[in-house]
């Protein structure tokens, strides 16, 4: 049996690499702002969407996408303490 815990932490560091570490967090985890290098914005509302993203190319379910957006808030917050 996979390890689901692992899957979600490498498809989160997927998504922070994507993103160049650029994503713009609070101290209480909340995502105010993501730059996507492939569309070259920066946004607000493009975190869920790059989540989405990395998550289907990961052949991960719908309801599996918060697990991994609480691994990115986590190592974000994780790095930002550093």
């Amino acid at each position: 049996m996979v390890n689901f815990e692992k899957i979600y932490k490498k498809v989160g560091l997927q998504i922070i690499d994507r993103c160049h570490g650029a994503i713009k967090i609070t101290k209480h985890g909340k995502i105010i702002e993501v730059y996507d290098a492939k569309r070259h914005i920066w946004s607000n509302g493009l975190a869920g969407l790059i989540i989405k993203e990395e998550c289907k190319k990961a052949n991960l379910r719908p309801w599996e996408y918060s697990n991994v957006r609480n691994y990115v808030i986590k190592e974000l917050l994780d790095k930002s303490e550093k």
